[in-house]
């Protein structure tokens, strides 16, 4: 759940949520610790890396903890109950007792008004993040999360990233793989059929769209180079036409596009799509600009062509241009020549940027690209947890 600052049903939530946060700390030290260790993972959706390890957990560590996904949102949290997730909700006191008396909380976009739990308990906190960055933060956006006892990265780049730019302590930052790229490195069947949801026919390529959201721009649009949704989604569909592919259009969790009906193209956004793992392994091309989706689709090593529009960062870069590692297009024409030219030959790609691809892959995600992030994270959550008797 996106916290939207104007709605006040949504503080009315947060001041429930840091309520039960208070009683939680208070019954912690009142109650027995549960027989198995309760690993709780919080995010806006259960997708990306809290996903993939929560995934991992279902398939091999159940007799070692329980594990449960927080849900702020209450209306998300009966959704994912009705599909055989474990949830608790920050709306029923109970299960706030729950999160108080956890071991482990594991996050990916932070606390929210739980952040008293870190101060007044011993769970161990973990953070995640949600995307390898191409935006640049600041040591205040982390402010919460450099007090957690882990922060977990894709390679020993992002550690020194994390350390020198963002102001954690080296001893909490682990170069423990991706978890959400696992299934990409690893290239998983998909568990959801897109082409089936949004009748894509079997033979048509399939194209991905997934601008960022306006981030620190306010004015930002979310189609390039001057267009209008218009023009420059006709195009794209002029081409796909005469080329038999479909453009799929992802529109982040903060933004939305209008679905407009074109022949050669879909809508799959955020909030219907959470899944985006799922997603790449289906998609053929990724159009993209500054979305930290490109790095997940660099695990597949699939041509990808960023759009050379303004970056909408207040803060400059986390990783700046040079660790584009596709195709760069100006203006609409190359980007029209450049689906062209991939869709009737795909080894031409190949061939121009195999060596980038293999380059700026070995800097995000050094030696993790063997698909076993999440095991590794639950290995070592498993240590930390043995190691502190007070956490069990």
């Amino acid at each position: 759940m996106k916290i939207d600052k104007r709605n006040i049903s949504h503080w009315l939530l947060l001041l429930r949520q840091g309520f039960f946060t208070l009683l939680a700390i208070f019954s912690r030290y009142l109650t027995s610790a549960p027989e198995k260790p309760v690993i709780v993972l919080y995010g806006h959706q259960l997708s990306g890396n809290l996903k993939a390890l929560y995934e991992e957990w279902n398939r091999h560590y159940k007799n070692e903890w329980d594990c449960f996904f927080l849900s702020l949102d209450p209306t998300y949290g009966p959704q994912l109950a009705s599909a055989g997730i474990n949830v608790l909700r920050c709306g029923k006191l109970a299960d706030m007792l729950s999160v108080g008396r956890a071991s482990a909380m594991i996050t990916d976009h932070g606390l929210h008004a739980m952040s008293p739990l870190i101060r007044f308990t011993t769970i161990c906190f973990i953070d995640v993040w949600h995307g390898i960055p191409y935006k640049g933060f600041t040591q205040q956006n982390f402010r919460v999360q450099r007090t957690y006892s882990e922060t977990w990265v894709s390679s020993p780049l992002l550690e020194k990233i994390y350390v020198n730019q963002f102001g954690f302590s080296a001893e909490r930052v682990k170069a423990l793989g991706y978890a959400r790229t696992d299934k990409l490195f690893r290239r998983d069947f998909p568990s959801t059929d897109v082409r089936a949801h949004l009748q894509i026919p079997a033979k048509h390529k399939i194209i991905l769209y997934a601008p960022t959201w306006q981030q620190d721009d306010n004015g930002r649009e979310l189609f390039p180079f001057g267009e209008s949704q218009d023009t420059f989604l006709e195009a794209l569909n002029t081409v796909c036409a005469t080329q038999g592919a479909t453009l799929l259009v992802r529109s982040h969790l903060n933004a939305r596009i209008s679905q407009k009906t074109y022949t050669h193209i879909a809508y799959c956004s955020m909030q219907d799509f959470a899944d985006t793992e799922d997603l790449l392994l289906q998609t053929d091309i990724l159009i993209c600009d500054w979305s930290s989706i490109a790095f997940d689709f660099l695990a597949l090593d699939r041509p990808t062509l960023f759009l050379d529009v303004s970056p909408p960062f207040r803060n400059g870069f986390s990783l700046g241009p040079e660790y584009r590692f596709g195709k760069i297009a100006k203006r609409l024409s190359t980007t029209c020549s450049f689906l062209q030219e991939v869709l009737n030959n795909e080894d031409v790609y190949s061939n121009e940027q195999n060596e980038i691809h293999r380059r700026i892959k070995s800097a995000v995600y050094g030696e993790n690209t063997d698909g076993n992030a999440a095991r590794r994270q639950l290995e070592h959550l498993c240590e930390l947890i043995r190691s502190d008797p007070n956490k069990a």
